[in-house]
């Protein structure tokens, strides 16, 4: 074990004790490894009995599992003969095995492999589908019927630290991971000969004959594919479809630099048991020590900045290297510091279809919106559409137990917070996103023509207004800020003023208080036609002390007393005649500090509002998805919020709101 790996199971216990106190309360996240299933003769090492070897001390690593364990590298158990052209032989296809690697670090790479059913064709070849699973997941036995059938070989991977991949997690590392999967790519070109490879006139002669190869897969599951993109000296990559990805972890943990605290909770928590859970090694110690200390201090350390920036498909979008930085305040980062030795090239032009969740309070539909647009200034076919799924946590109280619903009217203004609502269909209207994958590797690596219903897809969005319905929305000119930091503009885009009128509440009052109602800015009511919001919001926020309005520490140090509050802000509706007011598709954006017409871009949204539903600002002090991330700023324990909302408004009226 390096000595960036040693650290004992108590030390690490004692620094996540803070962390995974209050995670208990909330639902952890599923894994997505499919059924087990038996694989051919001579699997001695699956992972039924790897999974059997449990440990009766309770201490991952250690008591009567750790005996089980046999470290060294199984040996690749194909089946006898393995299906081979050149040797004209088991070319009957239909069956899968997993295969073991040594990595470049020296730990076990572990993958299945599924052949094709009906046959092997050696004459037209079978393109390779890579699938990866989602965090705290492993690979799949099962569950490719439709992707062997169409003629495609299969290869589900199971990530470094999960299942039987050993070595901690680095979340996508360029240097760990990244090397993994390319190591994998390798092996499958140089062993199963009966791949698909073809002439790619874009690329060098030496690159040619070229694998055919795409990817597909959720969450984690999906950076894989864009890491494995970028890295790929080889550029196999012909079609992906990453669904519910991240585009900058930096954005996705601590937006507004406000850490999520509720899902980088649940990530800790469901990456380690999914780590320990297969007799691994748990994450990375110096990503426990960003977390810990960002739960901890309520605010993230810059090198742990630093370390998901280089993990995240802006690095090579925006093209910016990492400084090394001479403040260091993470005891792991100042063992083993990481490397960062690969630069920040620009991805190769690639046919992707991109796959995004409206409900997604995790990896939000701006972080599909931003790799759309890295990806497709490329020159590459991509594609964009959304569903009402996602990271979802469907945690909220029922409708009967809201304080609204019973007490007297004139009380009615208690409202148990949701962290979020259930989740919806995996489809874009009547469009079925698993069917829309399919379709597209059929397309772009066997050569079917695609089915009507993308027809328009290639310079329109579709968005996902909730269940079976779903409008589409042009590309040039889609309502959302050109870049972060800037407004939304155009066409679609209807402004409005607001501010608050009583001061809104933020620190431990608002966090004690968490029923509460939010503070309501009125954005205006639908008119009688109703209307379609969609895309990106954006608005011009000046937060003030409400108690010394002549506060000056606009310009002050981030964190000073005085100056530190925390609200959050998203597009509320509230339907003719009811009390409640919900937050569209769940969404909520952190405002850090005292700010003075600060652009602030809120987390996209898709709804179908009905005639006479009222749409407003909803301004909360503390929020169930940043549970630890309340403001502890003492000295400011309340604020004012004035200034503009610019909304995407897509069809319809919205009135002016009353004065």
């Amino acid at each position: 074990m390096t000595s960036h790996d040693r650290m004992s199971w108590l030390a690490r216990a004692g620094q996540l004790s803070a962390v995974l106190l209050i995670s208990g309360t909330l639902v952890a996240c599923g894994s997505d490894s499919a059924s087990e299933q038996s694989a051919v003769a001579g699997d001695s090492a699956s992972r039924d009995q790897a999974q059997a070897c449990d440990d009766t001390s309770g201490n991952p690593g250690g008591g009567q599992g750790a005996e089980c364990r046999d470290d060294s590298v199984p040996e690749p158990t194909i089946p006898q003969p393995q299906a081979s052209c050149s040797e004209d032989q088991a070319l009957e296809g239909g069956r899968n095995y997993p295969v073991y690697l040594t990595s470049a670090s020296d730990e076990t790479i572990a993958f299945q492999v599924f052949e094709p059913t009906g046959g092997i064709d050696c004459n037209q070849g079978h393109p390779l589908v890579l699938h990866g699973h989602g965090f705290g997941g492993s690979r799949s036995l099962s569950g490719f019927d439709d992707y062997l059938e169409a003629g495609f070989t299969v290869i589900s991977i199971d990530q470094r630290g999960f299942g039987e991949s050993t070595g901690t997690v680095r979340v996508m590392d360029p240097e760990f991971e990244g090397e993994d999967l390319v190591q994998i790519l390798d092996w499958a070109e140089d062993n199963l000969d009966y791949l698909r490879k073809q002439q790619d006139p874009a690329l060098p002669p030496e690159l040619n004959p070229n694998l055919v190869v795409g990817a597909i897969g959720g969450s984690y599951g999906g950076g894989y594919q864009i890491l494995l993109h970028g890295l790929d000296p080889k550029q196999r990559m012909d079609a992906m479809v990453p669904d519910i990805t991240w585009h900058d972890l930096r954005y996705s943990l601590n937006p507004g630099d406000v850490i999520k605290s509720g899902w980088d909770l649940v990530l800790v928590a469901g990456g380690e048991a999914g780590a320990f859970g297969n007799l691994n090694e748990g994450l990375d110690p110096i990503i426990v020590e960003i977390l810990a200390q960002g739960v901890t201090l309520n605010r993230f350390p810059a090198e742990g900045l630093d370390f998901f920036y280089y993990h995240s498909p802006l690095y090579r979008c925006a093209g910016v290297p990492i400084e090394p930085r001479e403040d260091i305040s993470l005891i792991n980062y100042q063992i083993n510091p990481p490397a960062y030795d690969v630069p920040p090239e620009a991805f190769k032009p690639v046919d992707v279809l991109l796959t995004q969740g409206m409900k997604d309070t995790l990896f939000n539909f701006n972080e599909a919106w931003r790799n759309y647009q890295c990806l497709s200034a490329l020159g590459g076919d991509v594609r964009l559409m959304t569903h009402q799924s996602g990271h979802i946590l469907p945690v909220a109280a029922p409708d009967e137990l809201q304080p609204a619903n019973y007490v007297d009217p004139t009380a009615q203004i208690l409202q148990i917070p949701s962290f979020q609502e259930a989740a919806g269909a995996f489809a874009c209207g009547e469009v079925s996103i698993a069917r829309a994958t399919l379709d597209w590797l059929r397309h772009k690596l066997l050569g079917d023509a695609l089915p009507g219903y993308f027809d328009g897809s290639e310079d329109q969005v579709c968005l996902s207004l909730a269940d079976g319905q779903s409008v589409q929305v042009p590309m040039d000119g889609f309502p959302a800020p050109a870049t972060t930091g800037e407004l939304l503009t155009g066409p679609f885009m209807v402004e409005r003023s607001v501010a608050n009128g009583l001061p809104i509440t933020s620190g431990a009052l608002a966090a004690a208080t968490p029923a509460a109602p939010p503070a309501v800015l009125p954005l205006g009511t639908v008119g009688a036609e109703g209307a379609v919001i969609g895309g990106i919001p954006s608005a011009r926020l000046s937060v003030t002390d409400a108690i010394n309005p002549l506060n000056t520490c606009v310009d002050a140090l981030p964190y000073s007393p005085g100056c530190d509050p925390i609200i959050f802000v998203g597009i509320g509706k509230r339907g003719e005649g009811e009390s409640l007011w919900s937050l569209v598709d769940d969404q909520i954006t952190p405002v850090r500090g005292v700010k003075q017409d600060a652009n602030v871009e809120l987390v996209g949204i898709a709804e179908q509002l009905n005639a006479g539903d009222e749409v407003a600002l909803l301004v909360y002090g503390f929020h169930p998805q940043y549970p630890e991330s309340w403001s502890r700023d003492a000295a400011i324990p309340s604020v004012n919020v004035t200034g503009t909302v610019q909304l995407p408004v897509l069809s319809g009226t919205l009135s002016e709101p009353a004065l």
